[in-house]
């Protein structure tokens, strides 16, 4: 059996540079064995995505070329219909092949947690890697339904001394970067240069992705 597993969810709508600087802070803080970063089919919330499954698949195995250890999966295009964490984290946990399972996310995921589905059986399946940007706080609310103060672990290591149900806040992780920008940029006239892998950036303009279209020659 393999230690520890990081497992990094989203849209990648598209994957940008910021998404791939998460991948490897939480690889090199967390000590991990490997990552698989994994687009939703359909996310369960009001965004609605703009670029297929079949698209953002193909990004992200672009995106993660050079990244041996951290590895695109579609598990969750597979499983086709709404994307539930919880079914992630229980099939990966159900296969018997990880000691230790690590969700990476976002502060503002993390604050939104109440509203995932079955975010109970969630916390019950994995671990939790927070990262968190300069100034931005736990909910209240959150804190106190999550019982804050007893799953929140000072160092990344503590993590691993229970088999689920800790969380970590990770405040050295500080890119403010989001698809909705990365967006916003490739529709108007704003320049994407090194926010996305290059192959990914063909990619898109190749297929005419969030309204950006190839330059003239």
């Amino acid at each position: 059996m393999k230690s520890r597993l990081g497992i990094f969810g989203g849209m990648f709508d598209p994957v940008h540079q910021g998404h791939i600087q998460a991948a490897r802070f939480a690889m090199e803080t967390l000590g991990l064995d490997a990552l698989k970063m994994i687009p939703c089919n359909v996310p369960n919330h009001k965004d609605s995505l703009s670029a297929s499954a079949m698209h953002r698949m193909a990004m992200l195995e672009m995106a993660l070329r050079d990244e041996p250890l951290i590895t695109p999966d579609d598990c969750e295009i597979r499983r086709g219909g709404i994307s539930y964490a919880v079914d992630t984290v229980r099939a990966f946990a159900a296969a018997g092949c990880w000691q230790h399972r690590i969700f990476i996310m976002g502060m503002d995921a993390f604050n939104g947690l109440l509203c995932w589905h079955d975010w109970q059986g969630f916390l019950e399946s994995c671990h939790i890697l927070v990262l968190g940007r300069s100034g931005q706080l736990v909910d209240e609310l959150v804190a106190e339904e999550l019982d804050l103060e007893r799953r929140q672990v000072t160092e990344p290591h503590e993590l691993f001394e229970q088999s689920v149900g800790k969380v970590h806040l990770a405040r050295l992780f500080d890119v403010e970067l989001s698809s909705t920008q990365v967006r916003s940029l490739l529709g108007g006239d704003g320049g994407v240069s090194g926010l996305l892998n290059p192959s990914v950036l063909n990619y898109i303009e190749e297929h005419s992705l969030y309204g950006c279209r190839a330059p003239e020659q």
